[in-house]
């Protein structure tokens, strides 16, 4: 997903103003009209030195640190780095970032990947968005450092596989391919439209 800007409180810009000025004699009123001016142009995205220069440090002793203030707030406003949660279970097949382009279109750009072995992985995403170019690139080993073939399978489908009758129920009605879970789709995938062997199991 896309990453969201943080949203700062006048309490923090205060809180940064008064770091700033550190034993400098200053009004408390003052300080906290100047600290909610730097939230509201900080929320705003609004960050050119000479608007902060001219409307919110304007006063003295503020306009001393105006600047600091103004770096500190853009450096506050930024998105917090995802942090997804580690996964410890298991044997790495592979732990690191790549990039990827199309033509002079970047897809990704040191985009993180952490595969256990003996695991299942599927790729979502919304269309246009480089799952079909990321997948060529797997199977033709063009990221550097990716697991090659002989360590990784990788299953690429370039069409719409057809919902199929697979089974009746005790009522008599059918089963659909399309009824099923993903891990029965590759596994499925694999021993009926790719012929492997050994044939792929549920549990491996």
């Amino acid at each position: 997903g896309e990453s969201v800007l943080q949203r700062v409180s006048a309490e923090d810009a205060l809180k940064h103003l008064k770091e700033l000025l550190g034993d400098k004699s200053f009004d408390e009123t003052e300080a906290a009209h100047v600290a909610a001016l730097a939230a509201c142009a900080t929320n705003m995205r609004s960050f050119g030195a000479a608007d902060w220069k001219a409307d919110v440090g304007y006063l003295a002793p503020f306009d001393s640190v105006t600047e600091q203030l103004r770096a500190k707030m853009e450096v506050a406003s930024k998105p917090k780095e995802e942090v997804e949660e580690e996964d410890n279970e298991g044997v790495d097949l592979y732990k690191g970032a790549f990039s990827l382009a199309y033509g002079t279109l970047t897809l990704l750009r040191d985009a993180k990947m952490h595969l256990k072995r003996e695991r299942f992985y599927g790729l979502l995403g919304p269309n246009q968005c480089g799952k079909t170019t990321l997948m060529r690139a797997i199977v033709h080993e063009q990221l550097e450092g990716f697991p090659k073939r002989d360590e990784l399978k990788s299953i690429f489908v370039e069409h719409e596989i057809e919902e199929e009758e697979i089974g009746v129920q005790d009522d008599g009605f059918p089963i659909l391919s399309v009824d099923k879970p993903g891990w029965w789709w590759v596994q499925h995938t694999c021993n009926e439209a790719y012929k492997m062997e050994p044939k792929v199991t549920e549990e491996a």
